[in-house]
């Protein structure tokens, strides 16, 4: 009872029962002993406790047996084996229960207690049958002192004599035989023979005792007539607001546990495999009497340990007895998942993360349970973040790691990220682009910046300025008359008060002087929003009469200065972030400036409402830095992937720039044309995708900019749009896909020009609610796929071509370098901003390539995630047998690993059978003869290879498969024939400088490469014999600086390296 708030209970009153805390509705089912009353021990429950003995003064240890349960009271009358009885709560019992249990449980050398206990009959120790002394010559005992004190009570069946009547537990005035006990009525007294008092009688006639329940007490009987009165009323009143709270909690509709609800909803333990730390679960059951489900409370069990459970679980979801797996933190290292070749249930996995981590190692040791070596296709992952503004700090710190991870295996910081379709790469805030852009937001906000670029919501400017018209207000009642000094804070205030007065004070007096003169000009003219507020909260004034006062002093405010960054330099200092802690300026703390994970955290201690604001904000200004990097031309997007309808590789030009100093490298230059178009059929595959998956992801509703600045929330459905505007020849079609209300981008794909990824707010206000165009959705199918295929075959032309108005062909040509590049980057990228031979001044505005991906059709980063799809790895696999358990024949591929680490791959060549050999080639022209022990190591290491191009490396299946060589990078044999483009002679009369160092290209064409690509436009050239300047595209201009370099640095030319190639050869011939 000490948990509620209740007064004493008057005597007579009995307790409400929802004031047992011991007792709640489960007890029927915990314990059989219980029976509707309460009662929680069975009648004849034997128990020990420990009494001083008075005859000798020792502690004794009594046995005892229950003999009666007082519902009323809740009491349990136990009867003693010395013929003493006693009263004893439940929590009495029960200690002397345990101690009883206690004692049996002792050390193995000891008897147990129940082999040792005294066998007594009661009727021989002058008890009667029901339970009380014969005579008056029982046995006093006190209570141990080790024990709990004397409860001021008798026991129940105790004898009572003038022998005893001095050293009893309480005590009675003899003068005055109209009173009654001088205790609670909890008390039972019993006549001199030891028989019970009836029911509402105390001893010695004293008086009736009326018992009542608590709800009976009259609410409006006269307290003024006693105290006792008073007690009852006030009691029973105490007990109903009790009442009334817990009628209130049961009355909740409070969620299940989500582990368990999942659980149950999934298909119950039968379906679902729980691989977590917990011991006990609720599982939802059908329960038969009651003709209902009911939630049952049972422990997780499986066929042998406890601490196995997870073992066999895992075991159950892998070989397809259960298709469903849910993990905890507990489970989330050291178990592996992932739809392995040598399990049963080898179907594609979705990973679905209900709740990313605050460590993003954790993060990635989660997402590793699904994606691991040998699986036959790899996961999908799908990730749960909300839209309060402080998750996104959890997929910022995960995104980061991934993109880290990806950059230190694959060498491309988009591989384990975008690349395998994650979904967080709108969440990687923490790189430079947004310290900048956390740092121009600071700043905005120190400074109370006019020009915000978010709105304020007139809600939480009321509430901002409730608080500074509060703050003035208290200023301009202090005497002195000048409310600036009055802002200060006292000395005697607290902490806490003077680092918020202080704030205030800052805010109003230096950062916003022009809001603070305009709100004490209204508050001096009776306009204080605190105080209409007031009036509204007191009914001084009505909600029609004060609206259009607040409203008129909202706008006032807003036009004197009050915007969002005002709002932001509130909020950040209620937790904590100050101009100074920002800047690290505290040298006594020692702290870091303020950076992107710091700040994330710190928005945690907001509300949702703020967090999301804020956050918005900060990531508004991320995308003006990304902006105005991209228009630099300083934006590094990573690896861009070049791909498309179709792409073909054309047999790449050969250039030596670097002489005698390295002869036998090459840079190579690629032409690449791509189809980047997307056909009728891809386009109606990619629609059905998206129609498939969930209606909120791809219809939600977005908040957007709309054109003239002001925020509004709009509903992007997915679907097929058409232009119908008239002067197409054929109506511009569009697919539009709603990524989801997580996320501020859709995918926008076009006949002409593939897929693209716009901001929601940018389809909005130009393609749906645009100035000029206003798509309308197309709901019938077939219309939209006859448009698509006719505008499809329109596109049938070069990018540079426009087919109608505003459309342009769909075929593209990119020219990549490739080969040895690293060597001469530096002087490739001084080439491609303009060298000039002899100026001091080339190292000026220097424009970067990007470095870009080629990859074959249906394989881009964007489309698909590590080994996509299931069906088609698992087609694979089964065209590709794994051979490895069959004796080793011809054709066979192996591999041998050198002492240098280099790997080289091969085949089985021809089998000897005496003695039992094999003779292998592999791809350096060496061959070798191997046993069966050793060409079977060999065969699995091609195998480990093989995962790891397929697994890691993220190479197609094909080429990993093959044993022949084929380097993306230096795909020029070393040592190759030389073979100069020019014929002698001309190299001194041609313009075209880089053919000065071309050979011709004799190696192979790969079907992936990365290499770096210049920007699609032209550069000015002076050309000699034209006597102008010519445009030429960028790519040529490079090749066209940098050979214009080397010839000014005396690099030799491809004529002369084979000329001196030749003198050493018949040197080498005649020595």
């Amino acid at each position: 009872m000490m948990m509620f708030p209740l007064p004493p209970k008057p005597r007579g009153v009995i307790a409400p029962v929802f004031l047992n805390v011991n007792k709640s509705d489960d007890d029927e089912d915990m314990e059989d002993s219980t029976n509707s009353s309460g009662q929680r021990f069975k009648l004849g429950t034997v128990l020990s406790k420990e009494f001083e003995d008075p005859n000798t003064g020792e502690m004794k240890m009594y046995e005892g047996m229950i003999q009666e349960y007082f519902d009323d009271e809740q009491l349990y009358n136990v009867q003693f084996e010395d013929g003493d009885s006693e009263d004893m709560t439940e929590a009495e019992v029960a200690r002397c229960v345990d101690d009883e249990v206690s004692e049996r449980k002792t050390s193995g050398s000891r008897s147990s207690r129940s082999g040792r206990r005294k066998n007594f009959n009661y009727s021989e120790i002058n008890v009667d049958e029901d339970g009380f002394s014969r005579s008056s010559k029982g046995k006093k005992r006190k209570p141990s002192k080790k024990g709990r004190k004397p409860a001021n009570k008798k026991r129940r069946g105790a004898n009572i004599s003038t022998n005893s009547d001095n050293d009893s537990d309480f005590e009675m005035d003899k003068d005055n035989d109209n009173d009654t006990i001088d205790a609670d009525d909890d008390v039972f007294a019993t006549t001199g023979n030891g028989k019970k008092l009836a029911k509402g009688k105390s001893k010695k006639g004293m008086g009736v005792i009326k018992r009542i329940q608590w709800d009976e007490i009259d609410l409006n009987m006269d307290t003024s007539a006693s105290v006792e009165n008073e007690r009852m009323v006030e009691y029973r009143k105490a007990c109903e607001k009790v009442k009334g709270w817990l009628d209130d909690v049961d009355a909740l509709a409070l969620p299940a546990n989500p582990l368990d609800r999942l659980l149950n909803e999934l298909g119950g333990p039968e379906k679902v495999a729980e691989l977590t730390g917990r011991k006990i679960r609720q599982v939802k059951r059908f329960d038969e009497s009651q003709g209902k489900m009911v939630v049952f409370y049972e422990k997780r069990k499986g066929t042998g340990r406890f601490d196995q459970i997870n073992i066999e679980e895992r075991n159950n979801f892998q070989s397809g007895k259960k298709l469903v797996a849910i993990l905890s933190e507990a489970a989330s290292t050291g178990i592996s998942l992932q739809a392995d070749k040598r399990v049963k249930n080898q179907k594609r996995r979705v990973h679905i993360t209900l709740e990313l981590p605050w460590s993003a190692d954790k993060a990635i040791q989660q997402l590793g349970r699904t994606h691991r070596a040998n699986q036959t296709s790899g996961p999908s992952y799908k990730f749960l973040i909300s839209d309060v503004g402080g998750e996104k700090r959890f997929a910022a710190a995960v995104a980061k790691r991934l993109a880290l991870l990806g950059a230190l295996t694959q060498g491309d910081r988009r591989a384990t990220g975008q690349s395998n379709a994650l979904g967080l790469g709108g969440f990687d805030f923490d790189n430079k682009f947004g310290s900048r852009a956390l740092k121009k937001m600071l700043e905005g906000i120190w400074e109370c910046n006019k020009n915000c670029i978010s709105d304020a919501p007139e809600k939480l400017v009321l509430d901002a300025l409730k608080g500074i018209d509060s703050r003035l207000s208290e200023a301009l009642d202090q005497p002195g008359g000048d409310w600036k000094k009055n802002l200060a804070p006292y000395s005697d205030d607290a902490k806490s008060e003077q680092a918020h007065y202080e704030m205030m004070e800052e805010l109003l007096v230096k950062k916003c002087p022009q809001l603070a003169e305009q709100r004490v000009k209204a508050i001096s003219d009776g306009k204080s929003v605190a105080k209409y507020l007031e009036n509204l909260m007191d009914g001084t004034e009505t909600k029609e009469v004060i609206k259009p006062k607040i409203d008129e002093e909202v706008k006032a405010a807003i036009e004197a200065g009050l915007n969002f960054h005002v709002l932001c330099f509130i909020w950040l200092f209620d937790v904590g972030i100050t101009e100074e802690s920002a800047s690290g300026e505290n040298n006594s703390s020692k702290k870091q400036p303020m950076n992107v994970p710091k700040f994330l955290n710190r928005t945690l201690g907001m509300n949702l409402f703020r967090q999301k604001l804020i956050v918005d904000h900060f990531i508004a200004h991320l995308g003006k830095q990304v902006t105005l990097a991209k228009r630099e031309g300083t934006y590094d997007q990573g690896i861009h992937t070049i791909g498309g309808h179709s792409l073909v590789v054309e047999k790449p030009r050969s250039f030596c720039f670097r002489g005698l100093e390295a002869k036998d490298e090459r840079v190579l230059l690629y032409e690449v044309k791509v189809d980047r178009g997307m056909d009728a059929e891809t386009a109606l595959q990619l629609y059905n995708e998206a129609a498939a998956s969930d209606n909120d992801v791809y219809s939600s509703v977005a908040s957007i900019r709309n054109e003239i600045g002001r925020r509004q929330n709009v509903v992007i459905k997915s679907g097929f749009y058409i232009d119908r505007r008239h002067g197409f020849e054929v109506p511009r079609i569009f697919l539009i896909i709603n990524q989801g209300r997580v996320s501020d981008k859709c995918v926008v794909v076009r006949p002409n020009e593939g897929k693209k990824t716009w901001k929601k707010e940018d389809v909005w206000n130009n393609l749906l609610h645009g100035k000029a165009c206003r798509l309308t959705l197309c709901t019938d199918i077939n219309q939209a796929m006859t448009t698509w295929k006719k505008e499809f075959d329109l596109a049938d032309c070069p990018e540079s071509e426009r087919y109608q108005r505003y459309c342009y062909g769909r075929h593209a040509e990119s020219f990549i370098f490739g080969g040895d590049i690293i060597p001469i980057l530096n002087k490739i990228v001084v080439s491609s901003n303009g060298y000039v031979p002899g100026s001091t001044n080339n190292d000026q505005q220097l424009t970067m390539p990007d470095v870009v991906r080629v990859e074959p059709p249906g394989k881009t980063p964007e489309d698909d995630s590590a080994n996509e799809g299931s069906e088609s790895a698992v087609d694979c696999d089964e065209d590709e047998e794994d051979d490895s358990s069959e004796p080793p024949a011809v054709g066979h591929k192996v591999a041998l690993k050198l002492l240098g680490g280099s790997v080289f791959r091969g085949a089985i060549t021809e089998c000897k059978d005496d003695p039992e050999s094999f003779v292998t080639t592999f791809t350096d022209g060496s061959v070798v003869e191997m046993n069966t022990e050793e060409v079977n190591e060999a065969r699995r290491l091609f195998d480990t290879e093989w995962s790891k191009l397929v697994v890691d490396a993220d190479v197609p299946k094909a080429v990993a498969s093959s044993i022949e060589v084929h380097n993306a990078v230096k795909s020029a044999p070393k040592k190759a024939t030389r073979r100069p483009i020019l014929p002698a002679g001309e190299e001194n009369t041609t313009e075209e400088y880089e053919k000065i160092f071309e050979d011709e290209y004799d190696g192979d064409v790969p079907n992936v490469l990365v290499g770096l690509e210049f920007p699609k436009r032209e550069r000015s050239w002076y050309s000699q014999s034209a006597r102008a300047h010519i445009g030429i595209p960028y790519w040529q201009f490079v090749l066209r600086k940098l050979a214009e370099r080397l010839l000014e640095e005396g690099t030799l030319s491809s004529r002369e390296l084979l000329n001196l190639e030749n003198a050493e050869s018949i040197k080498l011939q005649q020595g």
